[in-house]
């Protein structure tokens, strides 16, 4: 098997070897390779990485395991090796090749070019050709034993480096360091002349930081105030807790630099700041800011960041004892605090919470500051001294509101849940504040409706039709109370999730025949939801694209083996397509109307850069299919950027990964016109950076008062536009209503800060606590001993008991029972990589198809099956009583902790059972 593979990568071998550091590939190793086998590749890249890496290639082209050679590529494609895995894929290296020059002369220089840089300047300019993970080892290599070792690894890395631009981006990064000797040993006429593409380099990145809406542009990455800056953190510089209320596009990053800096002064050792960002792609974006403030300003301050699930794979008690600064993501912190790494938020001596206005419910804000307030309020705070807080927001009108008094109600509530008493916005610098921060202005286009719409009609036959063979089945009418439920309407989807949600603990006395009926209703209900999908995207995009979402579905269903009521389905919808196919559909009005904006705009300004939010992630790949697909607008080369949710859907996947949003927002950020739009979901309303915006487009896209500050708050260019697309008068009526509402909480704000007394007497932070402590005391219902059920939530077939599940990490969810292989089968993993100990190696699938979970491997131990509680219902072995659970910390049943002796030596499930 695999001979071809095998065959090019032996004969492609030279670039693999050159470019692959193993141990990055580690996961893929383990999961893969005999464990002796790994440990001596590891010990090899020790003494050597090119000899490690031949190791490395030589054992791959022995493996015969299925789905090895794409779980290579995937492993390569997770740790960024972009350019070799996309020669492989290809076989074609000459991009890999056309560098060969510049590494052969990096090469020779080597000896006196290590001598010559500085590897922490140099790594603030890099980071778009070298990991993350590359720039920490170089960075720890010079704390630990210098810079010319530093510059030694860092020097490999670019060797190493499968980036075409790698050797523009080293000149352009010592031309900006003026490391002119290390330069000239690169292109002796570049660097003496000062001019060229390093220099085309340096000004682009001025010119870039001169749009952004930071502050004023000093040398290196440092930031300097402007005098707004400076009266939005006056309160601040006094030792207040604050929340900063001020525009986006103002630059609260700046004043939060400017804010750890001066707190950094006069607090000295005692120091400990952290500061929070609630999205990874925001937090990526702050921690390089402050990285390169920093850097330039105090190179001494310690500063570190942590995001995603390197909270659970770092301690946070080593990364707050060794760092001054600490960026972060709150749940990071929440986790922290769980597990007993930080007993105390007196740990620190300022927490900054970027986008405060988060701070409500269970959202992770709101946890760490009640954690706060009840350390405050409590007898037992023996005087410890509580970290100065300070919030971050455009606005702070929270909640739902009719009037004035209202929201300064909503106001004074976020305003104690973050410990703050001064809400600190821009009186006496608004003039300045207006120089650099443009509103964009709104206009309104209500749309005309199609007249006639045979798709409509045919796909609302096709779901009456499957209603009607659902109610042979079971009365499904009896499942859900929801009424007046239109096909096209989310209330459609509602519907669908309560029924199903009844369908998983729907008992009838047959086993067999209730297995049948919720399997039956499970497939039924699913088909639904995809031609109720099909309705909305109809509505909003072309009817090819609604088409096209349903024939993918469809296919997914015929290529997962589908039961007798799928056939059935899949062969009425056969049927049907053709009809469908040949249907007369006018085009879309809003599409019309969308595209006379965009050409209207790009012919008065070719250099217009737009951001078109929309509702869904299928409409947001619809939108690019058709603008790509339109002779007028497929110049605009349209990018997508959306989160990274695990619903997919059939037409974007399973969302976006980091790496992959960094490239669109790169590609749209440049001035060589890569791209001119951005179509966005609610995942770039809040936080993402993007100074070059003139044209902020809303396709039926309206929320509350903060969404629509934010959303607005894109368009950051002079002469910005921020325009509603819509063919409901009442969505419109609603954007109109929020700016009504936005001037209803400037004028609280005003009257709060005029009235300090008002604010002081509306401070609810004891009735809180109350209410709180009064939760407490309700005692905890102990988790009750007994033998449970798992049965699958879609065929209700036995899975396993919960006596043969095991809790590692209090996280992962083990069945020890190796049987369970025989009623499962899977698949390799699409992305395997670990996380937490555990690397994922396989999906794991009921025999009916749902997902129940993955296969992974721990430390030695392989095929490890963990589950997901929401793919199960659980049942009483005793009393025969179902239930569902969407959460496993919900469950009400014990389970085992995972001890290492549980596992048998003999432990090791057949291949073919999971097969």
């Amino acid at each position: 098997m695999y001979e071809l593979e095998k065959s090019n990568l032996q004969r492609c071998s030279k670039y693999v070897i050159h470019i692959l550091r193993p141990s990055y590939v580690k996961g893929f190793m383990t999961t893969y390779l005999q464990p002796e086998v790994a440990e001596r590749i590891l010990s090899e890249e020790s003494k050597s990485v090119t000899a490690a890496a031949q190791v490395f290639l030589d054992q791959v082209c022995l493996l015969d395991e299925l789905g090895w050679y794409q779980a290579l590529l995937d492993a390569l494609e997770a740790e960024d090796y972009k350019g070799l895995c996309e020669a492989l894929k290809g076989w074609d290296f000459q991009t890999l090749e056309s560098t060969k020059e510049h590494r052969v002369l990096l090469d020779r220089i080597e000896p006196r070019f290590t001598k010559l840089i500085k590897p922490r300047d140099l790594l603030l300019h890099l980071g778009d050709c070298l990991r993350k993970r590359e720039c920490e080892e170089i960075l720890a290599i010079e704390n630990l034993k210098g810079q010319i070792a530093a510059a030694e690894r860092l020097t490999d890395c670019l060797k190493r480096s499968d980036k075409q631009n790698w050797f523009k981006l080293l000149k352009s990064a010592l031309f900006s360091c003026e490391l002119t000797e290390a330069l000239q040993l690169l292109e002796p006429d570049t660097a003496t002349s000062g001019v060229g593409e390093v220099q085309k380099g340096g000004e682009k990145r001025l010119r870039e930081e001169e749009e952004r809406g930071g502050g004023e542009k000093s040398r290196g990455g440092e930031k300097k105030m402007r005098e707004y800056q400076r009266e939005l953190a006056e309160p601040v510089f006094q030792g207040k807790n604050t929340v900063i209320c001020a525009p986006t596009g103002c630059g609260k990053t700046v004043v939060a630099l400017a804010i750890c800096e001066q707190h950094l002064k006069v607090k000295g050792k005692g120091a400990k700041v952290v500061f929070m960002a609630t999205k990874v792609d925001v937090f990526n974006q702050q921690y390089k800011l402050f990285q390169e403030h920093f850097q330039e300003k105090d190179p001494d301050i310690r500063i570190d960041g942590l995001c995603g699930n390197q909270g659970d794979q770092l301690s946070m008690k080593v990364v707050m004892e060794n760092n001054d600064i600490i960026v972060l993501t709150p749940q990071i912190l929440v986790n922290a605090m769980a597990r007993g790494e930080v007993p105390s938020l007196s740990c620190f001596s300022l927490l900054i919470l970027d986008e405060c206005h988060n701070t409500t419910g269970k959202h992770p804000y709101n946890i760490i500051m009640t954690s706060y307030l009840d350390a405050k309020l409590s007898t037992e705070q023996n005087g410890q001294h509580l970290p100065q807080i300070v919030g971050l927001t455009a606005s702070v009108g929270i909640g739902s509101f009719k009037n004035q008094s209202e929201a300064e109600n909503n106001i004074c509530q976020l305003c104690a849940s973050l410990d703050s008493r001064i809400i600190s916005t821009i009186h006496t610098n608004t003039d300045e504040l207006q120089s650099y921060v443009h509103t964009p202005d709104k206009e309104f286009f209500l749309v005309q409706k199609r007249h006639i719409d045979p798709f409509i009609r045919i796909i609302h036959d096709i779901m009456a039709k499957i209603e009607g063979l659902a109610k042979t089945v079971y009365n499904i009418e009896s499942l859900s109370s929801i009424e007046n439920r239109d096909y096209g309407s989310q209330k459609y989807e509602q519907w669908i999730v309560d029924v199903q949600k009844k369908c998983r603990v729907l008992q009838l006395k047959d086993q067999e025949e209730e297995s049948r009926v919720c399997r039956a209703l499970y497939n039924y209900t699913e088909h639904l939801r995809k031609y109720n999908d099909a309705l909305i995207i109809n509505e909003d995009a072309r009817t090819k694209d609604a088409l096209e979402y349903l024939s993918s579905f469809i296919q997914q269903v015929k290529n997962a083996g589908h039961d007798k009521t799928e056939r059935q389905l899949t062969a009425y919808f056969d049927g049907r397509v053709t009809l469908l196919l040949l249907g007369k559909y006018g085009e879309n009005p809003k599409l019309d109307m969308l595209q006379y904006i965009l050409e209207e705009q790009y012919r008065q300004n070719d250099e217009t850069k737009s951001v078109l939010f929309v509702r869904t992630r299928a409409l947001a790949d619809a939108l690019k299919s058709w603008m790509e697909e339109s002779d007028s607008l497929k110049f605009l080369k349209p990018g997508v950027l959306i989160g990274r949710g695990r619903k997919s859907s059939q037409l974007t996947g399973s969302g976006m990964t980091l790496n992959s949003k960094k490239g669109v927002l790169d590609s749209f950020k440049s001035f060589d016109n890569q791209s001119k739009i951005l179509i966005a979901t609610s995942v770039a309303d809040e936080g993402i950076d993007i100074p070059q915006c003139n044209l902020v487009l809303m396709y039926e896209y309206v929320g509350n008062v903060v969404k629509m500050v934010q959303v607005r708050g894109r368009g950051r260019a002079q002469g910005s536009k921020c325009i509603l697309v819509s063919d409901k008068k009442d969505r419109i009526d609603k954007e109109k209503h929020n700016m009504e509402k936005e001037k209803i909480v400037e004028r609280a704000i005003r009257n709060l800060q005029d009235t300090p007394t008002e604010m002081l007497r509306k401070v609810f932070q004891r009735g809180d606590k109350v209410c709180r402590d009064m939760v407490k005391m309700v005692p905890e219902r102990p988790r009750t001993e007994g033998s449970y059920q798992l049965l699958c939530s879609k065929c209700k077939k036995h899975s396993c008991y919960t006596d043969d599940i095991r809790v590692l990490q209090d996280s992962h969810h083990i069945v020890l029972d190796p049987t369970l292989f025989s009623r499962a089968r899977t698949e390799p993993h699409p992305k395997p990589k670990g996380f937490m100990g555990l690397v994922k190696t396989r999906k794991l699938f009921c025999h009916c198809g749902l997902d129940w979970g993955i296969v992974a491997s721990y430390l030695t131990i392989q095929n490890l099956p963990v589950l997901k509680i929401e793919s199960f219902v659980v049942k009483n072995c005793v009393t025969e009583q179902q239930r569902y659970y969407r959460k496993w910390r919900d469950v009400t049943f014990s389970m085992k902790t995972f001890e290492l002796t549980d596992i048998a030596d003999s432990w090791n499930p057949c291949e073919m059972d999971m097969l």
